[in-house]
């Protein structure tokens, strides 16, 4: 920089009256030499070292909000020590980003799930029409066996849907409900018999239902359902089984004998894949639904952290989570806005839930649905996982610290962030991260939270043991 004028303020007088005036105080040409010489004029102002970034903030005309005001207090801006807001909706309002999914990136603690307890679920329950659904994969410590939310959904005055193997305080979700009956996956599939058929699918390592056993999954439904409705109550998986592989008269009429004979053994199949269900998965998606699964609160909690890692018992719960949010959603009045949360998002990466996120991404607009994951390790992402798309399609990313310096490139890359984040991203300090708004330039934020939200989030429980 050039050196500096230092402004010094005299007053003056116009009639009664008298006006601030601004006058230059540092070097002064000299006029007199004998003043020069007794040291009468003094020596110039020095400037300081600065860059033209640094300095935006003087000039006025260049000088604008970093961000929204329109939202609920996050923390500051570590630059400017401008107060960040979060509401990805009304971000959308304001046309600041073009969708309300929300991605959290990071390595593990660094305040990516204290960011999205706190912003996310607690602070915007406090805003009318607003509802929160959490999926719940950690759990809260190694000696505590129910998911790291608990407290948060104690705090707002409800009870986790708790999903556990072999649990008898445990819930359990009939994905027959008809809840689920307007739920939408793809174009042209809808309610249980698209639910079934996801959860064949899952159950059939990833391989979906030929055409065969599409036609006698929904004949085994039909005549299930019908078998429910004359018992007086909900049809569930067993109704469906029973009716697995047996052939109606009217399907006698209209098949050969061999088409007849086909259609059993594709029943049969039908049958050994759904028969899974009841006799890998007890208490889980059999039978009747909790009396305590209940999604008209404004908070609800699908906790699945006491489900195996391996196997088709996570992948189900998400999906019926998923389903059920989606029905609730068609079934509400209009103006709800509705924030579904996957804190533990690596296992969308590789699967079919991936897809069924992008989905819900671009339905989101139509359904008031913002999706908010978290995730981490974005450079082991393949480039084609849905994962991808849903990253890069997102309004708002909330980038914390990268250790690895691929991830940090990969997410620097997929964000559009200027150039030398990525070496920022390997050095945040533990609860500050970079925010990205839509088109707007990333700007740096450190969060934070009051005592009782410390208490309520606090994840270190099980490595301090410390209460909570």
């Amino acid at each position: 920089m050039t050196d500096t004028t230092v402004l010094e303020q005299t007053h003056l007088p116009i009639g009664d009256w008298e006006f601030p005036r601004l006058e230059p105080r540092g070097y002064v040409e000299p006029r007199n030499r004998i003043l020069k010489r007794t040291g009468y004029y003094g020596g110039p102002v020095k400037g300081a070292p600065s860059t033209s970034r640094q300095v935006e903030v003087l000039n006025q005309g260049i000088l604008e909000s970093p961000m929204q005001f329109e939202g609920l207090l996050s923390g500051v801006e570590t630059l400017s020590k401008t107060p960040s807001v979060n509401d990805q909706f009304q971000a959308y309002a304001l046309g600041l980003v073009d969708s309300p999914n929300v991605v959290e990136a990071g390595d593990v603690g660094v305040g990516k799930s204290t960011l999205m307890k706190c912003d996310y679920v607690l602070r915007a329950l406090t805003l009318l029409r607003r509802r929160v659904v959490v999926v719940d994969k950690k759990q809260q410590s190694p000696t505590e066996p129910w998911g790291e939310y608990t407290n948060v959904a104690h705090t707002a005055g409800v009870d986790p849907i708790r999903l556990a193997l072999g649990d008898r305080d445990g819930s359990r979700i009939n994905m027959l409900d008809p809840a689920l009956s307007q739920t939408r996956f793809i174009a042209g599939d809808t309610g249980a018999l698209m639910v079934l058929q996801q959860a064949a699918a899952l159950l059939n390592d990833g391989t979906p239902l030929d055409t065969w056993e599409r036609k006698a999954l929904r004949a085994a439904l039909r005549d299930g359902a019908a078998q429910a409705r004359g018992r007086g109550r909900v049809v569930n998986i067993y109704d469906v089984l029973d009716h697995c592989g047996v052939i109606s008269d009217e399907l006698t009429r209209q098949m050969s004998p061999t088409a007849l004979e086909r259609m059993h053994e594709a029943g049969l199949t039908l049958r050994f894949i759904l028969e899974r269900l009841p006799e890998e998965m007890p208490g889980l998606f059999d039978g009747e639904t909790s009396e305590n699964v209940k999604l008209g609160e404004k908070l609800t909690v699908f906790d699945i952290s006491q489900l195996p890692e391996d196997g088709p018992a996570v992948p189900l719960a998400m999906m019926l989570a998923n389903a059920w949010t989606l029905g609730t959603i068609r079934r509400s009045e209009p103006g709800w806005k509705t924030t579904f949360c996957v804190d533990e998002g690596w296992f969308l990466v590789g699967g079919p839930m991936g897809k069924v996120i992008q989905s819900n991404a671009k339905l989101s607009r139509a359904l008031g649905l913002s999706n908010v994951v978290n995730i981490h390790h974005i450079s082991d992402i393949p480039a084609d996982d849905p994962a991808v798309a849903f990253i890069k399609e997102a309004g708002t990313m909330h980038l914390f610290r990268q250790s690895k310096a691929d991830d940090a490139v990969a997410a620097a890359q997929i964000a559009g962030l200027k150039p030398g984040a990525a070496e920022q991203l390997m050095t945040l300090p533990k609860g500050q991260h970079f925010k990205k708004v839509g088109l707007a330039a990333e700007v740096r934020i450190a969060h934070f939270r009051s005592e009782l939200e410390r208490q309520i989030t606090d994840t270190s429980a099980g490595l301090t043991g410390a209460a909570l």
